[in-house]
């Protein structure tokens, strides 16, 4: 009968042991992504230091000299660079001392305070040459607050924000690396992502009608796996990290309009039926489907850990305008030109806000409440107004962060 006993115990553990194992390389994949030609080899050298030097440097004469002396850098600490890449640095990064204030090199620039809360300093992002306007200063002042104010939403709900083993497992649902350009970027769907995939294509000369954004066929960047971020983390920490986010009303709307009405994604388009009246259907039987299975109508703080991945930009897409320049100081690429959305590219010929009005006086009381339960944390945590809601679709501390800047 003990023998028994100690069987069943011994069967317990192992079928427990089993599964963990199971979700564990369940979670460490991208399903989206799982083709071995879309992975980066964590065997070789992925994070060639040397391609994160500005294009201009990169093509000068001195090229493979960089390279060999910039591959021998090893990172000692957080942002911290040894003794060989910093010979490198000194000719294509700002230095340290100019890093920390703007207004010692440029004279229509301004000093970033010293007594502000946000800790953000210029020396963490690689590419920059101490030149951003006092626009672009004041946009990444407001996008490490809005970084701060998530977290602190995150806490109030009892959300860990700190990074640990286990998230080896939980890095943003697609993020994708541009080595040369020191770019890592969380690709969250319908908040531009596909313009940002563009960009990425048209810093190597690719044209739109050739390629499908979606696809990265010729691998102008690289899928990063979470196993493969957390191996690496040091190295990435040198990258700017960013990602877009999207009032959830507006985002949905997107969604709606892009894969049901163009391409009848989730279900066939009813005969005889307005455009609002198929996007009240379409809330009713489309949304309460969970879990959610499609990337483009699950909720963004969940998919794109954003409680604990440390990004270190945040692109409001209702702003897109003014976080432009300050990516392409960034990373630079100020010479690549930003693709537009689909209304200045010429594929829409109305405002998506117009439609978000439109579509919203359909839904009666319940579908309207299906659409906040369902992005409730998204609202919660980002901080965004709902429709009728004063400075909609804009953040509900917007106008406190603006006077603050």
């Amino acid at each position: 009968m003990e023998g028994n006993t100690s069987y069943k115990k011994l069967l317990i553990v192992t079928i427990t042991l089993l599964f963990l194992v199971v979700m564990v390389i369940k979670h460490s994949r991208d399903p989206e992504y799982s083709s071995d030609n879309d992975q980066i080899s964590i065997s070789t050298n992925i994070l060639d230091i040397g391609s994160g030097l500005r294009h201009d440097t990169i093509l000068s004469d001195k090229t493979n000299d960089v390279s060999e002396t910039d591959k021998s850098a090893s990172v000692t600490d957080n942002n911290v660079i040894s003794e060989s890449s910093s010979e490198i640095q000194d000719t294509t990064l700002p230095d340290k001392e100019n890093s920390t204030s703007v207004e010692t090199s440029q004279t229509d620039t301004e000093t970033v305070s010293n007594n502000t809360k946000v800790d953000f300093d210029l020396d963490n992002f690689p590419g920059i040459h101490s030149n951003l306007t006092s626009s672009e200063i004041a946009t990444l002042k407001k996008s490490r607050r809005i970084l701060e104010k998530i977290r602190e939403n995150c806490k109030a709900q009892n959300i860990s924000t700190v990074w640990n083993f286990w998230d080896r497992y939980t890095t943003p649902r697609l993020l994708i690396a541009k080595s040369r350009d020191r770019i890592l970027y969380g690709s969250n769907p319908k908040t531009g992502s596909t313009s940002f995939k563009r960009f990425l294509f048209s810093i190597d000369g690719v044209k739109d009608s050739a390629h499908d954004f979606h696809g990265n066929p010729d691998g102008h960047y690289k899928i990063v796996h979470s196993k493969t971020y957390f191996e690496n983390k040091r190295d990435f920490d040198r990258y700017v990290k960013m990602m877009g986010m999207r009032n959830p009303i507006v985002r949905v709307v997107s969604a709606f309009r892009d894969k049901q009405l163009r391409h009848e994604h989730y279900f066939q388009t009813p005969p005889n039926i307005t455009d609002s009246e198929h996007f009240a259907r379409f809330v009713q039987y489309r949304l309460p489907l969970w879990p959610e299975p499609d990337v483009h109508l699950m909720p963004q703080w969940k998919q794109m850990n954003i409680c604990r991945f440390p990004y270190d930009v945040m692109i409001q897409f209702e702003e897109i305008g003014r976080y432009v320049p300050l990516i392409q100081k960034l990373t630079g690429t100020e010479y690549v030109e930003y693709p537009g959305s689909r209304r200045e590219r010429g594929k829409d010929t109305h405002d998506s806000m117009e439609f978000v009005y439109q579509y919203w006086r359909e839904l009666n009381y319940k579908q309207r409440q299906i659409v906040f339960n369902k992005y409730d944390m998204d609202f919660l945590l980002f901080g965004y107004t709902k429709i009728g809601e004063e400075g909609f679709p804009l953040l509900a501390y917007n106008d406190e962060i603006e006077v603050s800047l």
